[in-house]
């Protein structure tokens, strides 16, 4: 029984923290053009569509800003440039470490 507790926190153990860091997230990583992105995110809908993708690659963020220009986002060529290194560098698969993390 207590192996079987055990072998439970190990496996469990890490998904746990891993879904308590992503409920924590309630908003955009400090960075250049946070709030360019928070404002063009949120005309449409909540920013945990953001935080649910973080992770992602470079790749899938850009195709995921061309799904929501398909869908009616307007922004140009610059700040879609802007959004898209935003979400890459702060919500892709290696974001930058903060102080205290």
């Amino acid at each position: 029984m207590r192996s079987a507790i055990a072998l439970m926190v190990v496996v469990c153990g890490p998904l746990l923290v891993q879904a308590a860091s992503a409920a924590e997230m309630t908003e955009l990583p400090a960075g250049p053009d946070r709030e360019l992105v928070s404002k063009t995110c949120q005309s449409c809908h909540d920013l945990q569509m953001v935080f649910d993708a973080a992770g992602v690659s470079r790749e899938v963020w850009d195709a995921a800003l061309d799904e929501m220009t398909a869908n009616g986002m307007v922004v140009s060529a610059e700040d879609r440039a802007k959004i898209l290194n935003y979400l890459s560098t702060y919500l892709g698969p290696s974001p930058p470490q903060t102080a205290g993390q």
